[in-house]
């Protein structure tokens, strides 16, 4: 399905969220910075479909849309990638699903590298995912997204060479590729989500702020994250043993990166985890800067239910971990 003919008019592409459990080298380290762990799941996800067209346009028909000026920086970071590989095809772009913009999903990255795959292969281009990463600009903070989007599962990866530049959300970040350390499958585990509605998202703008107001952070508290997230989360997840990763999950939300991003929403957050606890669950995160909530648990579909009832101002879904990338389909 992947074999594009040259000359194609149509496309679809189907991409997959992703939950991010935590960034890593938050401090002013003489190695690397940033760095993450996360994983694909297949609810919520983004379609889209593309066609030829003589100018770019952007139609994005989900219930809460880009801002005109983010559709105004996708059309351009479009425009640049024509322009610089030569296509004679600009591409009509229309936006559907139910992934959240700024909501802890990584739909920016997302949208982005679908975009320009779609413009590569509406001109008759194959590009390798290394030339659509770097010209997407994204992936300098974390290499979750940008690795699931074309494969899934779960990736750890090491960030950067640390140099002069400041920590920085992903995308304002420098662009260079983050080191993988590993990318595997995750365990089959039923995954709660929660969206609260009534607790506002961050702009990039916001963004922007809580990283600088954050970063460094002292390096022994770094070093407290990467053991939960190196011993914890990923032996976890290569042994299939849920339990250890409820309890590194659990652990890092204490860690001083995650705290700070938490610490962002307040009670409104706290008490949607708590009233998860005591319904049942086994480990509750905030999914990247959030307000995103996902949780484990034995019984995920009936607390879902059960939430529903006392929480109706939050969106709730019942997902998987997918360990496989976007997948693309030309009429």
């Amino acid at each position: 399905m992947e074999n594009q003919p040259k000359g194609i008019n149509n496309l679809t592409i189907f991409a997959y969220s992703r939950l991010h459990l935590t960034l890593l080298a938050m401090h002013q380290g003489k190695y690397r910075i940033n760095g993450g762990i996360g994983f694909a799941i297949v609810d919520p996800r983004c379609d889209l479909t593309f066609s030829n067209a003589a100018d770019f346009t952007i139609n994005d028909q989900r219930a809460n849309p880009l801002t005109d000026q983010e559709l105004e920086r996708l059309i351009d970071l479009l425009r640049s990638e024509k322009k610089r590989r030569g296509f004679s095809v600009s591409v009509e772009v229309v936006i559907n699903g139910n992934i959240r913009p700024h909501s802890g999903f990584g739909s920016g990255t997302t949208i982005s590298l679908a975009c320009l795959e779609a413009l590569h292969r509406l001109n008759g281009s194959m590009p390798s995912s290394v030339e659509l990463v770097a010209a997407s600009g994204r992936g300098g903070t974390s290499g979750v997204g940008i690795h699931s989007y074309f494969s899934g599962g779960c990736v750890f990866d090491l960030g950067r060479s640390a140099g002069n530049d400041a920590h920085a959300p992903s995308h304002q970040a420098t662009a260079s590729r983050p080191l993988l350390l590993d990318q595997l499958p995750m365990p089959d585990w039923e995954i709660g989500i929660c969206i609260p509605l009534s607790i506002p998202h961050k702009s990039q703008a916001e963004e922007r702020d809580f990283f600088e107001r954050t970063c460094p952070l002292p390096a022994e508290s770094v070093y407290e994250t990467l053991y939960h997230a190196l011993f914890g989360l990923y032996a976890a997840i290569r042994e299939a043993n849920r339990t250890t990763f409820c309890h590194a999950l659990r652990a890092v939300q204490t860690c001083a990166w995650k705290k700070a991003e938490r610490l962002e929403y307040g009670a409104a957050l706290i008490e949607i985890e708590q009233v998860l606890y005591a319904n049942g669950a086994e480990a509750v995160g905030m999914s990247s800067l959030g307000p995103s909530l996902f949780f484990l648990a034995d019984n995920t579909a009936d607390i879902i239910s059960q939430m529903r009832l006392t929480h109706p101002n939050c969106e709730w879904l019942l997902t998987r971990p997918a360990n496989y990338g976007r997948e693309l389909a030309n009429d």
